[in-house]
């Protein structure tokens, strides 16, 4: 079987092999070691179709069984995002890469295509020139789409990619149960299948413990940075010096605000503002110094941080949103309250942090599940499995489009 994923991601291999004019902080960590999951296979044929920045024209290459076929998604040659005033991406409606993209699933002639994740236009939208023609599945990373981009040209384009891909796809991917039934909501028709991705498997660092608390992930709104600000300020009344350290990219306006929050809040002198890293190995590290690890994100599926949190021996504090509660369902392994819940998510953040019992049950019942669930090859044989089922389906019943 010849299978075609189309997605974007980056590590430091990656970027050792293709060289970009710039290096770029790594990101979707899940595609990385799912794609591992395929290599040195003898039974399917992987194809990485993904956009890079800072790279010029498209580079090819085979890695461990795996074909790689990476596009300059931007300015020509130079490969940096077009500037804000001249956004020729979204005023051609992406047409530079749909013509790129077709052009390389023409030459790789694939049983099957999977575009993993719809909401991000500069990869996504290319996805729509196949509907009808090969079998297409739609791997979703998020159901949230109540969720608002913004008003801006480009959060509205966004958007109305996104609905568009999913509204016309016959076949989707979820890993969780709440993903199944919020889609099925905005698409009935679709074929539903449950597919796992592979995570890293990290075992706690023997390290010094700096800080109180660590919040990893990107640093806006939808992660509830502002939440866990605001109940920093409650834990302060009870615990005078408690730290807490933030990792992660951070626009420079929105950083400017939360600091400026922490100041009213008078927790300024509470906080370490690390900012992003560029390699996830340096993540993990500076996120071990802490001793629980707290994300109250408004919209996610599970969040890598939650899962990578437990693997590393942190207590997790978060929000029942999304597929969250899933990880509670046969026991309490993660510290959970209501969205927007500021005061129990302050209590949650107490009682860790001072009942020595109550960290050590927690902390062990993370790394318990997190083992529980490490399962590459249930991961491959779901996957296989379900391009099965769409390429068989989608020859019989081709007006499913």
């Amino acid at each position: 079987m010849r299978i075609a994923w189309i997605c974007h991601f980056t590590n430091e291999q990656i970027q050792s092999i293709l060289k970009p004019h710039k290096k770029v902080s790594e990101f979707a960590p899940w595609i990385t070691y799912t794609i591992a999951v395929f290599e040195n296979r003898y039974d399917i044929e992987l194809h990485i179709i993904s956009p890079h920045e800072y790279i010029s024209g498209i580079k090819e290459f085979k890695l461990n069984g795996i074909y790689y076929h990476f596009f300059n998604p931007y300015i020509p040659i130079w490969g940096r995002h077009w500037p804000s005033f001249f956004k020729w991406d979204y005023w051609t409606d992406f047409k530079k890469n749909k013509r790129i993209v077709k052009r390389l699933v023409e030459k790789i002639n694939p049983d099957i295509i999977h575009l993993q994740g719809a909401e991000n236009p500069y990869y996504s939208s290319t996805i729509l020139q196949f509907f009808g023609n090969l079998p297409v599945i739609v791997n979703l990373q998020k159901t949230s789409f109540d969720m608002s981009y913004g008003d801006s040209i480009y959060a509205k384009t966004r958007q109305r990619i996104e609905k568009e891909i999913i509204s016309k796809s016959s076949y989707l991917s979820v890993q969780t149960k709440s993903m199944f039934e919020d889609i099925t909501e905005l698409n009935p028709l679709a074929k539903i299948y449950y597919v796992s991705f592979s995570e890293l498997h990290l075992n706690p660092i023997d390290i010094e413990k700096k800080y109180d608390i660590v919040f990893f992930a990107r640093v806006c709104p939808e992660k509830g940075i502002i939440d866990l600000l605001k109940a920093l300020q409650l834990v302060k009344k009870s615990i005078s010096n408690v730290s807490l350290y933030v990792i992660g990219p951070c626009a420079k306006n929105f950083l400017e605000e939360i600091k400026k929050i922490s100041k009213e809040l008078e927790i300024e002198n509470n906080i370490v503002w690390k900012g992003y890293l560029s390699t996830l190995k340096d993540v993990y590290l500076e996120a071990s110094k802490a001793k629980i690890s707290v994300l109250p994100t408004y919209y996610d599926i599970i969040p890598g941080t939650i899962i990578e949190s437990m693997q590393l021996g942190l207590p997790v504090v978060s929000y029942k949103t999304g597929s969250i509660p899933e990880l509670n369902e046969e026991r309490e392994n993660v510290l959970l309250v209501d969205k927007g819940n500021i005061e129990g998510l302050a209590n949650n953040i107490i009682n860790l942090l001072t009942d020595k019992e109550l960290y050590k049950t927690m902390r062990e019942r993370g790394i318990e599940y997190t083992k529980k669930i490490d399962n590459n090859d249930l991961v491959f044989h779901q996957h296989l499995e379900c391009y099965q089922k769409v390429i068989e389906d989608f020859y019989n019943n081709k007006e499913g489009y």
